[in-house]
């Protein structure tokens, strides 16, 4: 416990850091570093063993800077979707990591480049507000299984921690955008987003079995574990933001 704690902490000041800095090529290089441990966990997870696949998720990540990176990673999909085919490959797996986690985080770039470090801001706080939201409802009131590819997650969890990632990103929202009906509906469909990404999680971790997607972070697990809330939840606001 003492371990997350720190570890904790020590995330909270860096995550502040960057956002009190705001620089865009740091964060481009920053959301690199991201990109690159959650793809190499995702490898594991997906139990791909080519591990150079990671530098073509990275190639692909650089041309962001030059042009949106919603076809940046659906263009990303597609080569290596052809690539396979014309090898005739007998594994289409190696497709998998380019749509989960690299096609979410070109999306959290985007979300950074177009609208600005508020929105990031905005994102973060809504699946923050709805993880510890979920963890001190599940914990306190929690009796009904959510799904069984999280045993630990209960159904008074997920509704507690929905409404406090609504309650919070609303709250927040309205120093960022004007609209209350769109502040509203981002921060709720942010919250229950993030919820589905959390799972989604749990549920590749269980099919290979293992707790954690790594151990980058002392008590709190890999790349993957802390990130994977928003990779859903960044989908829901731009789609939001679209409105």
């Amino acid at each position: 416990m003492k371990q997350r704690i720190i570890t904790g902490v020590a995330m909270l000041v860096a995550l502040l850091a960057v956002f009190y800095i705001n620089s865009y090529l740091l964060n481009f290089f920053i959301l690199g570093v991201v990109l690159t441990f959650a793809f190499l966990e995702s490898l594991k997870l997906y139990q791909i063993e080519q591990k150079s696949l990671v530098f073509i998720a990275l190639a692909f990540y650089t041309l962001t800077l030059f042009t949106n990176p919603i076809f940046i990673a659906l263009v990303a999909i597609l080569i290596v979707a052809s690539v396979i085919a014309h090898i005739k490959s007998e594994n289409l797996k190696a497709v998998v990591p380019f749509v989960y986690p690299t096609t979410p985080i070109f999306l959290i770039w985007m979300l950074y480049s177009e609208y600005g470090i508020g929105y990031l801001a905005w994102l973060f706080l809504i699946v923050i507000a709805s993880d510890s939201g979920a963890y001190f409802v599940g914990k306190f009131f929690g009796k009904r299984p959510f799904s069984p590819s999280s045993p630990n997650k209960t159904l008074e969890g997920v509704f507690g921690g929905v409404a406090a990632g609504t309650i919070v990103g609303t709250i927040f929202g309205n120093f960022i955008i004007e609209g209350f009906t769109q502040i509203i509906c981002a921060s709720f469909l942010v919250a229950l987003f993030g919820v589905w990404g959390d799972l989604f999680e749990s549920y590749l971790k269980r099919l290979v079995d293992v707790k954690d997607s790594g151990n980058l972070f002392p008590g709190h697990g890999g790349m993957l574990d802390r990130i994977d809330g928003y990779l859903f939840g960044v989908i829901a606001l731009l789609w939001t933001l679209s409105w």
